[in-house]
C-alpha cells in the first residue's frame, strides 16, 4: 500500500496503531498502511479528500477572461485583445441555485454575462498549449455578475475593476460537468434567458483563444492548482436585471440553472 507522509514524530519506528506502522525515511516519518485495518484507513482518508464535483466548496481561485468573443467585445465599443484579458474574482463570489444573486447596495445596473468554465483537476505551472488540457478535470456553467455602472466609473478612474466583478454572488455557478461528458469544450452552446426571454446565446466555437491557449498563458503567470476555476468570456447579449428577475442560463444538451435576483438593502 502506498505510505502517507508525516511531519517529524517524536514517536518511535514500529509504534504505530490500527494497521499503521512508522518509519523513518527521508529524514521525516512515513506512515505505512499494511492489512484490513490499514485498507480501512486509506479509504477513510480518501473519503476525506476534497471532491472536484464540488470544487466550489474548496477551489482558491475564479479566473476571468474577457473580451473572448469578438461580438460581445464590439458590443462593449472594446477593442480586440492581442492576448488574454484576465482578473480575478474571490472565492467568496460563488452561489449556488437555490440562493439569490444578490445586486450591491452600490450598483443601478447589474448585467449577466454566461460563461463556460474549466475547472482544474490538478496544478498548472508554465504549461504548453499541447499539454494543456491533461491538466483540466471537467466543466461547468457561471455567471460574471458585473455591477456595469460601478465598472465604467472604475474605467474611468483608472481604478481595478473588484467592486464591479467580485462582490458576494457575483459567481453564479452549475453543477459539475466531468470532462469525459464534454468531448469538445469548443463545439457548445451557451444560453441564457431572463424572465423567459432569450438574452444570450453563442458558441463556444467563437472563442479568440482557445482553452489550451488560455491555460498556458494563465499558468505562465499564476500557476493553477486543483480546484480552480477559468470563466473563459461571455458572448454577445449582456443586458440589465433587476430585483425579481429570474435569471435561467444553461449549455445545450447538458445542463441548466436558475437563479432569481435580489438587492442588498443598504450599506452595512
Amino acid at each position: 500500500m502506498a505510505g502517507f507522509s508525516a511531519w517529524p514524530s517524536p514517536a518511535s519506528p514500529g509504534g504505530g496503531r490500527g494497521g499503521e506502522r512508522e518509519r523513518e525515511r527521508g529524514g521525516h516519518w512515513e506512515v505505512a498502511l499494511h492489512g484490513t485495518e490499514g485498507r480501512r484507513t486509506l479509504a477513510r482518508r480518501m473519503a476525506s479528500a476534497k471532491p472536484l464535483s464540488r470544487f466550489w466548496e474548496w477551489g482558491k481561485n475564479i479566473i476571468c477572461v474577457g473580451r473572448n468573443y469578438a461580438d460581445h467585445a464590439k458590443e462593449m465599443k472594446n477593442a480586440l485583445p492581442s492576448e488574454p484579458l484576465f482578473f480575478l474574482k474571490p472565492s467568496s463570489a460563488y452561489v449556488r441555485e437555490g440562493s439569490p444573486i444578490v445586486r450591491p447596495y452600490y450598483c443601478h445596473q447589474l448585467h449577466h454575462e454566461v460563461e463556460l468554465g474549466v475547472v482544474m483537476g490538478m496544478r498548472a505551472q508554465e504549461v504548453s498549449p499541447e499539454a494543456a488540457m491533461e491538466h483540466v478535470g471537467g466543466y461547468a456553467l457561471c455567471l460574471d455578475m458585473t455591477a456595469r455602472d460601478t465598472q465604467a466609473e472604475c474605467k474611468k478612474k483608472g481604478l481595478p475593476w473588484t467592486l464591479a466583478k467580485g462582490f458576494h454572488t457575483s459567481c453564479p455557478v452549475s453543477d459539475f460537468l466531468p470532462k469525459e461528458k464534454v468531448p469538445d469544450p469548443h463545439r457548445l452552446k451557451l444560453w441564457l434567458k431572463v424572465n423567459g426571454k432569450l438574452r444570450q446565446e453563442g458558441e463556444t466555437s467563437s472563442m479568440i483563444f482557445s482553452i489550451p491557449y488560455i491555460i498556458s498563458y494563465i499558468s505562465g503567470i499564476i500557476p493553477l492548482e486543483e480546484g480552480d476555476i477559468i470563466l473563459t468570456g461571455s458572448p454577445k447579449g449582456v443586458s440589465a436585471v433587476e430585483k425579481n428577475d429570474e435569471i435561467e442560463a444553461g449549455i445545450e444538451g447538458l445542463l441548466s440553472m436558475r437563479f432569481q435576483v435580489d438587492q442588498q438593502k443598504s450599506r452595512p
